[in-house]
């Protein structure tokens, strides 16, 4: 399920690619058409490149996100320009390609387009989908910085528990310059389109240039945001597993929370002076308006000196609450940062509070710090400031640190709360701080339990991530994840323990589990799950992801060096297999012909050499491209007549008896059909998808049919799949690599290697002994009855088994012959050139594996129709011709190997089926 990003250069503007640049200069004055006239100037003053296209896509299945983002540049320039794509990613997320600056979450690369020239930029990222406020939230950025003539966003949503709410927001900036909003926009952004059933939904944005520069004219849109929430059944959660890997779900709900201890530690340091301190004591201000009767409280004000409100927590009254807010507003800002000190007396007011107060019930004791900077007066080791507020809370306190500002030391914060069980959030500077301390205290104004405890049985699951966990946030969600130790079952026990209020919580139960394949209950388009590794499982990655997170914050809380080695080697070593960029992996840019250890900046392309590929990789034995020929039209190997091409018309040869036998299948739009099946021998598979298109006038056929996917998988001597239509190919053989169709390269890794030849055809080669011809069929100007589409041929079939089967693959180990034609068609057709008017006569009898089909002589095109192909004829769909019938050959998914029909198909489908178009 890994994409992989790459720097694709184009072609230089050659003969051979001028069709295609004047694509690309059509999407240009498209834009300029659109754009209202006094842009115009201001675009024409730009020398940036123009950017073609902007496109995200983005996949979550069981609140696992994968989204990848491509970019299309055009340099109309007379000199060579710089290029830059920057991309601003959620910080939780992982890259799974290329680079990103240390420290910050927004991705940026550059490099430099030759006058006339083009590239494409592709960044793909993984996240798990937290749940706050009872809603997860994915949101894109969508900051393409200047107007875009195609600009997508498309957010396809799979949740098996069922889709509850959904609910797509205005856009939001905040953090760049730009509007980020149209006039008077309360809904979703202009242009959404939003479809959803029980367990899918499918979210798409594509707004218009008119469109974009009503809402930003300097193309910093902002961010689209998706909300939504699942069903939830029952309280000790929902449990999925996959191939072998689990994952938990535990959120229960109508729990009366638990009462907190809660202590406001502000900063009011000289550097907190103006809107930041105006704008901290309004969300407290709101905050202490929130606060439950049950709760007890208190207020500490910190610079060099430590000013407390009162020596103890108070209880919440409107009295209390009143004179809280007269407190904080006379708290004036002068001298310098005592962290240290305001910790260690926030702790001892809720220590105290906790020990000399009787407490029927069950409380939880909270420390909420907000700060814009580093610690200068006092101890400002932060070494130390960390251990002496761990020995001081004793594991009993939790603090939830809120940074502000470019200045804060963010990493202290950070550790503060992953030592003493909380969390922590950034405030830029260009945001308001009130706002983000509003949102982060309603994530945890509501604990309904603490001290979780969630345990398995030992020998039913092993490697599971953290199962301890010290409070539970109304509205939020815990995750779990791990390995099955043992994949025949048919429950799961689980047992969770907790406090709430007055009570210790046990819930105990058997959950059903249906171990399950991909593929088996969902269908999603093709393309959709984007990622690597050797078993495209969401779930494994889920636990990847979970896992590394856990290594990272362990390494980030040790102290011994000894620890963090050995933490970081694991880390490290899981990062690598599953393609994650952490602070502990880099990815390397390869360039053809570099060494393979060599990283290398990227630069444009020579002319010299034809267009350049830039891989990233993480494994030296990834996929390395290789410089496209010169002349990459035509293909480099022999292609036999054995065929499907057209609407879609078969093409059968037997070369021993020196017979060529043809036959149409005559299927719907929407149909898969098994071209190739080996899945038990040689471990090949081709399916190909149709798609239909109106017959032509005066025609004999309802509609036509054409081939707009062609599947092949590889399931040795390691699985990998490609999925090939008119404008690019999907390649995942451990690595994931997108390829466009109209530029020429080689790419290849472990026995298997593509050649694309711009605009003409794809070669697929496996092991040297199987080769697959895909020729690609494109329309400038399409009549209505035309679609770009596919034709695929045999080149070499040596590979596969004797066993093959599949439309065309039945025939490759079989012979035919003819019986009861006229002497001069029955030894060589294609000797003899009846004319014209002799196409349907003579009528013969075909003799093959055993079955008399009776057949006519006809006339093929095949080839782009540059090769004619003299054929014998089987009416009726082949009835007679195949095994079985046609609808025996419908496979159920694209990536289906094992169909459930067919007559010599099994019953299984390959789990690579959850899969979504890409970039």
């Amino acid at each position: 399920m890994l994409l992989l990003l790459g720097l694709c250069l184009g072609l230089p503007l050659f003969s051979e690619s001028q069709e295609e640049a004047q694509i690309w200069d059509d999407t240009s004055e498209q834009v300029m058409l659109r754009v209202p006239r006094q842009l115009r100037l201001l675009q024409r003053l730009k020398t940036k490149p123009l950017m073609a296209e902007f496109s995200v896509k983005s996949t979550i299945i069981s609140r696992y996100a994968f989204t990848t983002v491509s970019c299309r540049m055009l340099n109309r320039a007379s000199e060579d320009q710089d290029a830059e794509f920057q991309m601003q990613i959620p910080e939780s997320a992982f890259i799974t390609n290329f680079t990103m600056e240390k420290g910050t979450d927004m991705f940026k690369a550059s490099l430099v387009i030759p006058s006339k020239d083009k590239a494409a930029f592709f960044l793909s990222y993984e996240e798990l989908l937290q749940r706050r406020l009872g809603k997860y939230e994915h949101i894109i950025s969508v900051r393409p910085q200047q107007l875009v003539g195609r600009l997508t966003v498309e957010v396809n949503i799979l949740e098996r528990s069922g889709i509850t709410s959904l609910e797509v927001l205005p856009l939001h900036n905040s953090r760049k310059k730009g509007s980020g909003k149209a006039e008077g926009d309360e809904g979703p952004p202009p242009s959404t389109i939003i479809n959803h059933n029980e367990t899918f939904a499918k979210v798409v944005f594509k707004p218009t240039v008119v469109q974009q520069a009503k809402i930003a004219q300097n193309g910093i849109l902002g961010d689209f945001i998706i909300q939504y929430d699942v069903k939830r059944e029952q309280n000790i959660g929902d449990i999925q597993v996959l191939d072998g890997y689990f994952v938990h779900y535990f959120a229960p709900k109508n729990l009366p929370p638990l009462p907190k201890n809660v202590v406001f530690v502000l900063d009011i340091s000289a550097s907190m002076v103006g809107a930041k301190l105006q704008q901290t004591r309004e969300a407290l201000v709101t905050i202490l308006n929130d606060l439950r009767p049950q709760d007890r409280f208190n207020i500490i004000g910190f610079s060099n000196r430590i000013k407390m409100w009162k020596d103890h927590l108070l209880p919440v009254t409107p009295d209390n609450i009143r004179n809280g807010k007269i407190y904080m507003y006379h708290l004036s800002p002068t001298g310098g940062t005592d962290i240290n000190g305001a910790l260690q007396t926030a702790i001892k007011l809720l220590n105290n509070y906790v020990a000399q107060n009787d407490i029927e019930d069950r409380s939880v004791s909270l420390i909420i710090f907000l700060t814009d900077g580093k610690p200068t007066f006092g101890e400002t080791n932060t070494l130390r400031i960390l251990s002496n507020t761990k020995e001081a809370t004793g594991g009993q306190i939790c603090i939830f640190t809120v940074g502000i500002g470019n200045d804060v030391d963010f990493r202290l914060l950070e550790k503060l709360s992953l030592e003493n069980c909380g969390l922590t959030r950034r405030v830029h500077e260009e945001e308001k701080a009130g706002a983000q301390l509003i949102g982060f205290y309603d994530e945890i104004r509501t604990p309904l339990l603490s001290d979780i405890r969630i345990d398995y049985p030992p020998d039913a699951v092993e490697r599971v991530t953290k199962t301890l966990f010290p409070n539970y946030f109304n509205g939020s969600e815990i995750v779990i994840a791990g390995k099955m130790a043992d994949k025949k079952f048919d429950q799961l026990h689980v047992e969770v323990t907790a406090s709430n209020s007055k009570k210790f919580v046990i819930l105990k139960r058997d959950i059903p589990v249906e171990s399950r394949k991909m593929g088996n209950d969902v269908s999603v388009t093709p393309g959709s799950v984007s990622g690597g590794g050797k078993d495209p499982n969401h779930l494994e990655r889920l636990w990847s992801y979970l896992t590394v997170k856990e290594l990272l914050s362990s390494w980030v809380q040790s102290n011994s060096e000894q620890e963090k080695e050995q933490l970081r080697q694991k880390a490290q070593a899981l990062a690598l297999n599953y393609h994650f960029l952490t602070p502990f992996t880099s990815m390397k840019l390869k360039k053809p012909g570099l060494h393979p250890n060599q990283l290398e900046d990227t630069h444009g392309m020579s002319a010299a050499t034809g267009p350049t590929t830039v891989v990233q990789n993480l494994r030296e034995a990834s996929m390395q491209p290789e410089p496209a020929p010169k002349k990459p039209y035509g293909p480099r190997i022999k292609i036999s007549k054995t065929s499907v091409d057209g609407d879609p018309h078969f093409v059968v040869d037997f070369p021993i008896s020196k017979l060529t036998v043809c036959f149409n299948i005559d299927g719907e739009p929407g149909d898969i059909l098994r071209l190739v099946s080996d899945h038990l021998g040689s471990g090949v598979t081709v399916n190909g998808e149709l798609i239909g298109a109106p017959a032509p006038p005066n025609g004999h056929k309802k509609h036509r049919t054409y081939f707009r996917t062609i599947t092949i998988l590889i399931n040795q001597p390691e699985r990998s799949y490609l999925e090939i239509t008119p404008n690019r190919v999907i390649l995942d053989g451990g690595d994931r690599l997108v390829l466009p169709c109209n530029q020429s390269m080689v790419v290849g890794s472990r026995g298997l290697e593509v050649s694309v030849s711009a605009n003409a055809n794809v070669t697929v080669t496996i092991q040297g002994t199987i080769a697959f011809v895909i020729l690609i069929h494109l329309y400038k100007k399409p009549a209505p009855f035309q679609r770009n589409h596919l034709g695929f041929y045999i080149a070499n079939s040596k590979g596969l088994s004797h066993n093959c089967h599949g439309l065309l693959g039945q025939f490759l180990n079989q012979d035919a012959k003819l019986v009861g034609a006229p002497e001069e068609y029955g030894k060589n057709l294609s000797n003899h050139q009846p004319s014209p008017r002799a196409e349907g006569m003579p009528e013969a009898i075909l003799k093959v594996k055993g079955r008399r089909v009776p057949v006519v002589w006809k006339q093929r095109k095949i080839y782009n129709g540059l090769e004619q192909v003299d054929c014998w004829f089987d009416k009726n769909n082949a009835a007679k011709l195949i095994d079985g019938v046609y609808k025996d050959y419908l496979a159920l998914h694209p990536f289906d190997t094992e169909s459930a029909r067919g007559p010599s198909m099994s019953r299984k489908a390959e789990p690579d089926s959850l899969h979504e178009e890409s970039a």
